[in-house]
């Protein structure tokens, strides 16, 4: 399904935070260096501190030092209005296409009943099919909200075959660690990287990002 394609996996803050504990344990495990950031003043309006250093909201794009190709994408925040996210999600788009990715893979949580550990989407008909082929299930309807939804809905405009990988959350918890789990899981099983996902232990505590509560729990 992935043989020969360029891969982006792309995780930002959402609901439990999966998509982001995900991402950002591929980019240490792989161990990626940022080759692009990305800033956008619809950030919310604060700065995160770690040991007295100041650093604005980003996300970046990052490469693995041994696998050319694969891309992660990972950042600190989602934009708090739907023109940011529309924004964002586009300049995120050109520079992966720009690095000559064939295919998007967003991360997120499912909020709903279902005994399944991990569903999908997918922009065609044949990538949702080859899902099903991957033994991942398709989700059968809802909605993908917040940049882990529209990079993955938005890919084709820029040329590119967009999936999201959705782990079940109960979405009570801020971080849902058993659910990043999942869906490392299932990237391990994908693409045959080797990585030891036991390693991923209890979240440390962060300073929160406060985001409405209304448009929060519409991200996937």
């Amino acid at each position: 399904m992935f043989e020969s394609r360029v891969i982006c996996i792309c995780g930002l803050p959402g609901i439990g935070s999966v998509g982001k504990v995900a991402a950002d344990y591929l980019s240490v495990a792989l161990e990626c260096s940022t080759i692009k950031p990305f800033f956008s003043n619809s950030f919310p309006p604060q700065v995160m501190v770690s040991r007295g250093l100041a650093k604005l909201l980003h996300g970046e794009l990052m490469r693995p030092k041994e696998r050319e190709n694969m891309y992660i994408l990972s950042g600190d925040a989602q934009p708090l209005d739907v023109l940011g996210m529309y924004r964002l999600a586009g300049e995120m788009l050109e520079a992966i296409a720009g690095q000559g990715v064939t295919d998007v893979i967003t991360l997120a949580a499912y909020v709903g009943e279902t005994d399944e550990k991990i569903m999908g989407a997918a922009t065609d008909i044949d990538s949702a099919a080859a899902l099903g082929q991957c033994n991942i299930p398709k989700l059968c309807s809802g909605a993908i909200g917040g940049l882990n939804g529209l990079l993955a809905g938005l890919a084709p405009l820029y040329g590119l075959r967009g999936f999201c990988l959705l782990s079940t959350s109960s979405g009570n918890d801020p971080v849902d660690i058993p659910a990043a789990c999942s869906l490392l899981e299932a990237i391990n099983e994908l693409f045959h990287l080797d990585i030891e996902i036991s390693l991923l232990g209890p979240p440390a505590e962060e300073p929160s990002i406060p985001v409405a509560s209304e448009v929060d729990m519409n991200y996937r």
